[in-house]
């Protein structure tokens, strides 16, 4: 039964361009570095509905009790040093399990 881990991103107007295109460029890369990632995606927003969230973050995991392996898993932690670089404020988490 899959984890679905979701974040909301507030990247700072003045974040590097090249800094926001390598961060989105390694999240949407973590299926291929942490091996129970089934899926992850990551963009921009095309619309204004996410008040001061610009981007989304979705990861999906194979099962549920991975979430803690992902949080400390190098790769991810790697690319949270980055996103930690360019958010203007906190980011907003949800995860669901799938299944239910």
């Amino acid at each position: 039964m899959p984890l679905i881990h979701i974040v909301l991103l507030p990247v700072k107007a003045d974040a590097p361009q090249d800094l926001v295109d390598q961060v989105v460029s390694e999240l949407n890369q973590l299926k291929t570095h942490i091996p129970f990632v089934i899926s992850s995606r990551c963009g921009k927003t095309v619309t204004q509905r996410g008040k001061q969230y610009t981007h989304a973050l979705v990861v999906e995991l194979e099962k549920p009790d991975q979430l803690s392996l992902y949080r400390d898993h190098p790769a991810h932690q790697a690319v949270l040093q980055k996103i930690k670089l360019i958010l203007g404020e906190e980011s907003l988490a949800m995860d669901f399990d799938s299944a239910h």
